[in-house]
């Protein structure tokens, strides 16, 4: 079949942006050996750097590769576009709208209202290209140029497939906040230091093995997921909601600095991060809940 043309357009698209950010890896990764050291950094931000960094490289890696497979018409470039589109929807609507709310620090440049509007709007931008593309890709004749439906792998569906995935590669990703020595929130209680390494060590086992047994089709994995967002809800809730929230968020804050002052944060309502989370939660969930029949009927997906 021949290859539509906005499918051609999304590919060379995502081929020049991840040839972009390899540009800028390359660059930066350069630039960290070369330059001179006129002051020590933390071993933290170090490590915080690399991360990035890294990450920046994968990012760009996984945009070649899906470029060619939207170029090759393969249906895992359709699947991986799509995946990538639910986190360039939500980053980019969530956080033009989050730039603008939050408070100027003293003494900016008079122009710092409008560079704001502009990373507002372009994160804004890159948002509706996710929407775009996400309603794209699971158009029904897309998924014919592609030789696939939106069930591909044995009777699992899209969305399960995207939720999958995103919980194995966040139960990856934050196994980098032990050595970054980042502090978390249990309920009430800001926790640091061995308590939070080994929070933070459950959550990353516990969510990669969701992510894992969702992509499996295995109805054990689905139960966990759904109590295991349940929790995440109820946490978020109980630590922002109850009295002494403020003083729970600049505890985190500064801890956030390694050991330094808190760096100043934005004064948003308690509603505002409870709305966030929740709805951050409710897609998920929702999916998990109402593709139960995916489940009972499979003995078991194998992963690809």
């Amino acid at each position: 079949m021949k290859r539509p043309a906005a499918v051609t357009a999304s590919a060379i698209f995502s081929l020049l942006g991840s040839l972009a950010v390899i540009a800028f890896f390359v660059l930066m990764s350069a630039t960290m050996l070369v330059a001179p050291r006129q002051r020590p950094f933390l071993t933290e931000a170090k490590l915080g750097l690399m991360i990035s960094l890294v990450m920046f490289g994968v990012l760009g890696a996984w945009g070649i590769v899906t470029s060619i497979g939207l170029l090759r018409l393969r249906n895992w470039g359709r699947i991986s576009i799509i995946v990538f589109s639910v986190f360039l929807a939500l980053i980019g609507l969530g956080a033009g709208p989050l730039i603008l709310l939050i408070p100027s620090p003293p003494n900016v440049p008079q122009n710092f209202g409008t560079v704001r509007i502009v990373i507002a709007i372009v994160y804004g931008a890159f948002g509706v290209l996710g929407a775009l593309w996400l309603y794209y890709f699971n158009r029904r004749s897309t998924c014919d140029a592609f030789g696939g439906t939106s069930t591909p792998d044995g009777g699992r569906p899209l969305s399960i497939s995207i939720i999958g995935w995103w919980f194995l590669l966040a139960g990856i990703g934050t196994i980098t906040a032990i050595p970054l020595r980042m502090p978390g929130s249990l309920f009430v209680w800001v926790v640091t230091g061995w308590s939070a390494a080994v929070c933070y060590l459950v959550f990353s086992a516990l969510s990669a093995y969701v992510g894992y047994g969702l992509l499996r089709l295995n109805p054990i994995a689905r139960v966990i997921g759904i109590c295991w967002l349940c929790f995440g809800a109820v946490n978020g809730v109980v630590f922002f909601a109850l009295p002494g929230h403020d003083a729970r968020i600049r505890n985190l804050m500064a801890h956030f600095a390694w050991g330094q002052q808190s760096a100043p944060h934005a004064q948003f309502p308690p509603l505002f991060y409870i709305l966030v989370m929740v709805i951050g939660v409710a897609v998920p969930l929702w999916f998990l809940v109402t593709r139960k029949t995916a489940f009972e009927r499979s003995n078991g997906t194998p992963l690809r």
